[in-house]
């Protein structure tokens, strides 16, 4: 799936849902807005090209994370919940390495991203739910390849999130939620003084949040 089609399918299953009359209404049915932060581990896979000579320094940045996220959803048959829900993060991971071919500095900026839900109701406090959507983030890069001198830039990246969770509903209002997501994002290849950088990142999170419906 390309990353355009799973913008088109965020945005038509939002159009869908708004558009859908609830067949059974649950406690998580209608808007609602909320706050999360977790742990994640973004691995820029970058491979360094010199004078014919090619490594691969596969080094996870891993750093807290945290940010808010806005969304509708409702069931429409069942037990069977389907939404839309959109997410802006940042992020406080930062790593330096190296080998004989340079150094390579990478700290995740920001993110924001669109995805749809669709989850099953299990009990009247409790949806299980898995996501796929578009994620764009923001990635500060520093390197300095063998010969060439050292340069930093800002590097974003498209990707396609994947991820399953739950919610909790504490009461008719308030709700929980833990969830992991995983994002393969597109790869990019920049020419360096000394050489030329390739990079093919994903990006996994373990998160945990709590959210108020409306």
């Amino acid at each position: 799936m390309s990353h355009l089609r799973t913008i088109v399918f965020a945005a038509s299953a939002l159009v869908a849902v708004a558009a859908t009359p609830a067949l059974a209404q649950s406690t998580f049915d209608g808007g609602y807005v909320g706050a999360n932060a977790g742990y994640d581990w973004f691995n820029a896979r970058q491979r360094a090209t010199v004078g014919g000579q090619q490594s691969t320094p596969a080094r996870e940045t891993q750093g807290f994370n945290g940010g808010l996220f806005a969304g509708y959803g409702q069931t429409v048959y069942d037990n069977i919940y389907v939404g839309a829900e959109g997410e802006a993060n940042f992020y406080t991971g930062d790593r330096t390495y190296g080998d004989a071919l340079g150094t390579y500095r990478v700290q995740p900026n920001y993110s924001a991203g669109v995805s749809a839900r669709l989850g099953y109701v299990v009990q009247p406090d409790l949806l299980l739910f898995g996501r796929v959507g578009y994620q764009h983030t923001s990635i500060d890069t520093t390197n300095a390849l063998t010969g060439g001198a050292s340069r930093q830039y800002a590097q974003d990246y498209d990707g396609v999130k994947y991820g399953v969770g739950a919610d909790y509903a504490i009461d008719e209002h308030l709700f929980t939620r833990i969830e992991y997501d995983y994002t393969d994002y597109s790869h990019s290849t920049r020419d360096l003084a000394g050489g030329q950088l390739r990079s093919t990142p994903d990006e996994s999170q373990v998160r945990v949040g709590v959210g108020i419906r409306f």
